[in-house]
């Protein structure tokens, strides 16, 4: 016999005080009465037995005595040990995507939990539970707890996820404690197929009648006309994709939405485990937000929706072009096509109002200008005189010179891009005849060289704006650049890199890796997911990138220092690997054993049950004296 609380056998010093407290006090009471009842109470003591009077004396110093003799075991809560009665448990219970799925009216996860639940409450006394949860990672929740009450409150706790998982972590801990422990029982409560070892496999899936759409494209068909202006084929929004049934033959009945309006409907035969292709073909040109919709029911709805948002809306930009002979830039910019907005000044309109609000602002020659703008990227072309906070001085302007060849600088991080793709060869190599010598701060890079000095680099502005620049050290007239095959290409990375796209797709798997690229004069990056929850993303660097552990549509809210917002939607897919039931193995390694742990029973019950008896025949013998 064990005892939880062994202080409480403190309780029985109480026997000996009532013992001696029955002693001392007086057993004899003054009572004024007749004396008629005198000599009738002797005839009867008379005739009973001398011993059995005594004995009823003590009968309440006895029962009073049992009563704290069991109060004080019960306060110590002993339990007594069964050898080899309990056993060490470790459940490894699948949280994937799949575990979403329903059983009549019950998530699978939540029967899991039940199970486990289960295989506790039914465990002996003394046994000990590990629990491992495979969610968005695997997580030892428990290790050898004894207690089961805490253990069924930590499964309690627990909800499933929406990304695709394996076991092979947890498999991993589980061999572990297979080593140090041989005759440990191993539970994997899962909805997949498995051939296990030393595991045993409790599968919580019955029906599995599920329909998926598996991707989703669109494409835009420009309008037509005929000579008469008058419109010969309307403009057309395509929509292709895939859906697949499992475990099932059967017509889908598939609805489109686009920008949240009903938009077509059809029916679309399909058969088990096999894709089958749809087409929607509506009259728009152009969208944000189309939505393709599985109507039958099923056993998991995550599945059944595929949302594509449109991301060139907010990607568009404002250019403006100080220059007194813009046309060369223009055009280029206007090749490009990303940029919805081109303005153009002379230098004399830019100094007058010092226009804001564009996302690119490009300076030639002879339009340098007294102070830099805050709120975009900057392009100078040959600047011939030092500006605060540029992030460079001139030294020497315009140096003229019979003719130079730029040499290409080693380039790293993502400055690199702005040279992908430049064709190094004598034959199409830049050429100029006249430049501008600076000094350029440690931030900079150096793309392209001129006799050595900096001729095309780019870093940030030293102020608080920290724009980007890209700064030209000629004028694009003493130079071949125009006519250089390198020139479309340069120009096209000078874009990507002054307009850097936020997100380049807005659909993604759920349980994947969302890439981002931060922009010019962002302050701050902020993730919605579907639940509602919200986090800030690492604005630190040029890019980074964040795990998406929802399915459903997420919100990308870029709040800039200029104190607008750019809002992205990214729609998280399910994890069309958690459809498939292929069977994989989970198995431990090693030859179990039998030693079992020692066990207990509680005797709590039993005590309470004998406090409540001693107390009820202690009352009674009460009133009867």
């Amino acid at each position: 016999m064990s005892f939880l609380y062994p202080l409480g056998l403190l309780g029985l010093i109480g026997i000996p005080i009532l013992i001696i407290i029955y002693i001392i006090k007086n057993k004899y009471t003054e009572q004024t009465i007749a004396s008629t009842y005198i000599w009738k109470l002797s005839e009867r003591f008379l005739k009973r037995k001398k011993p059995i009077s005594k004995l009823r004396g003590l009968i309440g110093l006895i029962l009073q005595c049992l009563i704290v003799l069991f109060l004080s075991f019960l306060i110590s809560s002993p339990s007594l040990i069964i050898k080899g009665g309990a056993n060490d448990y470790c459940f490894i219970v699948d949280g994937s995507a799949s575990m979403n799925k329903k059983e009549n009216g019950n998530t699978r996860f939540n029967l899991a939990k039940d199970e486990v639940e289960k295989l506790i409450s039914e465990s002996k006394n003394g046994s000990s539970y590990t629990i491992i949860f495979i969610g968005n990672d695997t997580q030892i929740l428990c290790e050898g707890l004894e207690n089961k009450k805490k253990a069924i409150e930590i499964l309690s706790e627990l909800k499933a996820t929406n990304i695709a998982s394996d076991t092979v972590d947890a498999i991993s801990y589980a061999q572990a404690y297979f080593n140090d422990n041989a005759s440990i029982k191993t539970y994997l409560i899962s909805d997949k197929a498995y051939t296990t070892k030393n595991v045993e496999l409790v599968n919580v899936a019955s029906t599995d009648v599920n329909y998926s759409i598996l991707n989703c494209n669109y494409k835009l068909h420009a309008a037509t006309y005929n000579e008469d202006g008058t419109v010969n084929t309307p403009a057309k929004l395509q929509i292709t994709g895939e859906v697949m049934a499992y475990n099932d033959n059967t017509d889908l009945n598939l609805e489109l939405k686009v920008n949240d309006s009903a938009a077509a409907t059809q029916s679309v035969r399909a058969f088990d485990n096999n894709a089958s292709s749809f087409t929607f073909e509506v009259e728009r040109e152009s969208f944000n937000s189309l939505e393709v919709s599985i109507l039958n029911e099923d056993n998991l709805d995550l599945d059944n929706h595929y949302i594509v948002y449109d991301l060139v809306f907010e990607h568009n930009y404002k250019a403006l072009i100080v220059s007194e002979n813009p046309f060369y830039i223009a055009a280029t910019l206007e090749a490009y096509g990303k940029i919805d907005t081109i303005d153009v000044k002379n230098y004399e309109e830019y100094e007058l109002d010092t226009p804001t609000g564009y996302g690119l602002y490009i300076f030639d020659s002879n339009c340098t200008p007294d102070v830099l703008p805050t709120d975009g990227t900057i392009w100078m072309f040959n600047p011939t005189k030092s500006i605060s906070g540029s992030g460079f001085a001139v030294l020497n302007a315009n140096k003229e010179i019979s003719s130079a060849t730029l040499e290409r600088s080693n380039v790293y991080g993502e400055e690199k891009n702005l040279v992908e793709g430049y064709i190094d060869s004598e034959n199409y190599k830049l050429v100029v005849k006249r430049y501008t010598e600076y000094s350029i701060s440690r931030n900079f890079q150096t793309l392209f060289t001129c006799d050595g000095k900096p001729a095309i680099f780019t870093g940030t502005t030293t102020g608080k704006s920290k724009n980007r620049e890209i700064v030209f050290s000629f004028d694009l007239h003493y130079s071949n650049l125009a006519m250089s095959v390198n020139a479309l290409r340069l120009f096209s990375n000078m874009l990507d890199f002054s307009f850097p796209t936020v997100i380049s797709s807005s659909n993604i798997i759920s349980g994947d890796e969302l890439s981002y690229s931060v922009l010019p004069q962002t302050k701050n990056m902020r993730l919605i997911a579907p639940s509602g929850t919200s986090s800030y993303l690492d604005c630190s660097g040029s890019a980074g990138t964040v795990k998406i552990t929802e399915v459903g549509t997420y919100e990308l809210v870029v709040s800039l220092e200029n104190g607008t917002e750019k809002k992205f939607s990214i729609y998280s897919n399910y994890p069309e690997d958690e459809n498939k039931n292929d069977v994989t193995v989970a198995s431990i390694e090693g030859v179990s054993e039998n030693n079992n742990r020692n066990g207990s029973f509680s005797l709590m019950i039993i005590l309470y049950i004998c406090v409540a008896l001693f107390f009820v025949a202690d009352w009674m013998v009460y009133c009867y004296e």
